[in-house]
């Protein structure tokens, strides 16, 4: 019986191969296929572009960012602890509706 197993790897400038992951054939001869893939194509812009775009087309789309007062004003209040019966709400909120999921499934 012949066993398949098919992953993917990188060829290194010295010629020697590393697979992606650890190949689940038994211990063995084998015979190795090598097909070329074509390399992903290299971004255009950088993080810091594709974070702004990304902001722009949200902001188009009517999305509201915090402002930095706004930031420092939440975290400020994180702090105090006056949020902490919200926080709770949220998390029994989020409880409840883990158990519903589950009674449904």
């Amino acid at each position: 019986m012949t066993n398949v197993f098919e992953t993917h790897g990188i060829i290194r400038p010295d010629g020697t191969l590393e697979v992606a992951q650890k190949l689940a054939v038994p211990p063995g001869p084998v015979k190795v296929r090598v097909e070329s893939m074509a390399a992903p194509p290299m971004p255009q812009e950088t993080m810091v572009e594709f974070v702004q775009r990304t902001q722009r087309e949200l902001e188009a789309a009517g999305h509201k960012f915090m402002s930095d007062e706004e930031v420092t004003a939440w975290i400020e209040k994180l702090r105090e602890g006056s949020d902490d019966d919200r926080i709770e709400e949220i998390y029994r909120q989020a409880e409840e509706e883990k158990r519903a999921r589950s009674a449904a499934a």
